[in-house]
């Protein structure tokens, strides 16, 4: 593994594209969590949701946050197999993040009424400046990321543990009133779109280098 970083550190275009993209998620992540503190004051939409009108709201945040990031974990040590496989992972990560950034952006809501506030240590001391972002919504971030690991997978097992995983978060923040339903249902679409916009820019930079796109 060692020696396929250096010997990927040692092609300048890869040296060149892997510093770039690290330091465009660092200021893409900056302007996320610089977002998230803009949207907390702003006045938003509470949605009909007719699922969790139906479901009792239950307190799953160590669940939650546990299958989060062993899952996180697993894809990273797989991604990092692969210089090239690292850094599509960390474009197609940038990706859904700007698409989070548009989608919060745009479509201001407020919680559901019967939210309970997920306990997530990581991001209360990150993204959510030491609290609880309630309006952290559309779409599903803890869904969107898991759903894009399983796109991204090329290993069969591996794939599955990511679906289950992304299914389990899904469930777990809509039986806690974390999200409406409709921000969950809409995260593998978003998802599958960071994915296939970074695999189309890879498939073309690829060609243009005469190597195989190695994903």
């Amino acid at each position: 593994m060692f020696y396929n970083w250096k010997s990927a550190f040692l092609n300048s275009k890869f040296r060149n594209r892997f510093l770039i993209s690290v330091m465009s998620l660092v200021l893409i992540l900056t302007g996320f969590a610089s977002l998230l503190a803009y949207i907390e004051t702003r006045q938003g939409h509470i949605f009909y949701d007719p699922i969790l009108n139906f479901i009792k709201p239950r307190d799953v945040s160590f669940f939650i946050f546990i299958v989060t990031y062993s899952t996180a974990l697993i894809a990273i040590i797989y991604a990092l197999a692969s210089p090239y496989k690292f850094l599509h992972f960390i474009q197609m990560y940038g990706a859904l993040t700007v698409l989070r950034i548009i989608t919060l952006f745009f479509v201001p809501l407020d919680p559901p009424s019967t939210i309970i506030p997920l306990k997530d240590e990581i991001l209360a001391n990150t993204f959510y400046s030491g609290g609880n972002n309630l309006k952290d919504l559309f779409f599903s971030g803890h869904a969107a990321t898991l759903f894009l690991f399983y796109f991204f997978a090329r290993t069969p097992f591996l794939k599955l543990i990511f679906l289950l995983a992304a299914i389990a978060v899904s469930v777990g923040v809509v039986l806690q009133h974390v999200h409406y339903s409709y921000d969950v249902i809409a995260a593998p679409i978003f998802a599958y779109i960071a994915y296939r916009l970074v695999v189309k820019f890879s498939k073309l930079y690829a060609y243009q280098e005469n190597t195989p796109l190695q994903v």
